[in-house]
């Protein structure tokens, strides 16, 4: 389980909100500068750099939505071609993105909680100063949790530019049947068959 430091604010630019996700492991996130996949020799594969595009808890859930899992669905397909195979790994994917977008949810209510005790605390000792800060801290607060609850619900409805992990592994699974079928390695016709089934197919999501 990975742990993600974020700078939570001009205020708070000293202090690291540390950040546990669930299934970070298994879905090779990592936190840098830019989004992009680097080569992971030790596993084989290209892990998911996150992007630090706004230093919020909302930039884990950015990179998750970035992450093209194509290859992982060409790969899945080599080994095992059954439909079956592929939408219990889509269900992995999105359970694991899912408990994500939760556990950032929780962080921003704690924040939120935090900054409205804040709030209180420094408009009875008349620190309107730090008030008005901690006020736009809340502002950027209710506006992450809305662009949050867009995000989940196109990641749930497989729609928008939140489909991408869902969209880009199936697309991966259906290129590596094709391959299996018209390399005639295995399978051979009932694979191609296999391949029209497939785009006819409901895929969970």
């Amino acid at each position: 389980m990975g742990i993600f430091n974020f700078i939570s604010g001009k205020k708070e630019k000293s202090s690291a909100v540390l950040t546990t996700l669930p299934g970070v492991d298994n879905l090779n996130v990592e936190t840098n500068a830019v989004v992009q996949e680097t080569d992971n020799e030790s596993k084989g594969n290209k892990p998911l750099t996150v992007s630090l595009v706004t230093g919020w808890p909302i930039d884990i859930i950015y990179g998750y939505l970035h992450k093209n899992f194509e290859e992982q669905g060409f790969e899945n397909a080599m080994v095992n071609s059954d439909l079956a195979f592929c939408n219990l790994n889509m269900d992995i994917i999105k359970n694991k993105i899912l408990l994500a977008f939760r556990e950032i949810n929780l962080n921003y209510d704690t924040k939120k909680q935090d900054t409205e005790i804040r709030m209180e605390t420094c408009r009875a000792a008349g620190l309107l100063s730090i008030v008005s800060d901690l006020e736009k801290n809340m502002a950027i607060i209710n506006a992450h949790r809305e662009e949050l609850q867009q995000l989940e619900d196109g990641f749930r409805n497989n729609a928008n530019e939140a489909s991408i992990p869902l969209k880009s592994y199936k697309c991966g699974f259906l290129r590596g049947i094709a391959t299996i079928a018209l390399s005639g390695t295995a399978h051979g016709a009932s694979l191609t068959d296999n391949v029209a089934d497939y785009k006819e197919a409901k895929v969970s999501a």
